[in-house]
């Protein structure tokens, strides 16, 4: 079954609290969550942390903070995330053994060097033009496919991911999507994800 990841932003929630986003996602049955705050000082990412480790509590919804492994540890997360400027991943799987360590990956290289190092997974992108990445081309399905039949960890596909091209970039390879802006600045999101999930499902044009 594929997976749907939401990577949190919570300056895209028009005023809405990043709390009840996440309820309503987790509700709707999202795999996962990555906490991605990157402004916050480390006491504030600890207590928004705690709050959406209990929203997952008790769910299906795994919970993962992006770089700060303290915070990953403080709050008891599923795993962390590592993207650029964190730890490496051979000095953060020190830290924290036996959670889930994922790495945002962009090129073939850096996904061959991430298995080599014994990530659980990988966040590969951007796949399709974005608004988080203004004027930057994506790497597009043939980086997903590449990647997913060179690796055998599982490849999470992430940027301008949405419903009318998330089932092209399953049947590229990868185990999953990962989306932010799709599932922030929606005002019905439980219907984004039933729709997500059944495109996902679409495995043939």
């Amino acid at each position: 079954m594929s997976k749907i990841y939401v990577v949190t932003n919570r300056t895209l929630t028009a005023g809405r609290s990043l709390t009840s986003v996440l309820e309503q996602a987790v509700k709707a049955g999202v795999d996962g969550i990555i906490l991605r705050e990157k402004d916050l000082l480390p006491a504030e990412l600890y207590d928004l942390a705690c709050k959406v480790k209990k929203i997952c509590a008790g769910t299906g919804t795994k919970f993962f903070i992006n770089s700060s492994v303290e915070v990953a540890l403080a709050c008891a997360a599923d795993g962390i995330h590592l993207g650029s400027g964190s730890l490496p991943l051979e000095a953060a799987r020190r830290l924290v053994s036996g959670k889930t360590i994922g790495i945002s990956v962009h090129s073939l290289e850096e996904g061959l060097d991430a298995q080599s190092g014994g990530a659980d997974y990988v966040l590969a992108g951007h796949v399709f033009p974005t608004g988080s990445k203004h004027g930057q081309p994506g790497r597009g399905i043939e980086f997903i496919k590449q990647l997913s039949s060179a690796i055998s960890v599982p490849v999470i596909a992430i940027g301008g991911i949405n419903h009318g091209n998330a089932g092209e970039v399953i049947r590229a390879g990868a185990a999953g999507i990962a989306v932010m802006s799709l599932i922030m600045e929606s005002r019905d999101i439980a219907g984004t994800v039933y729709t997500l999930k059944r495109s996902l499902t679409q495995t043939t044009v």
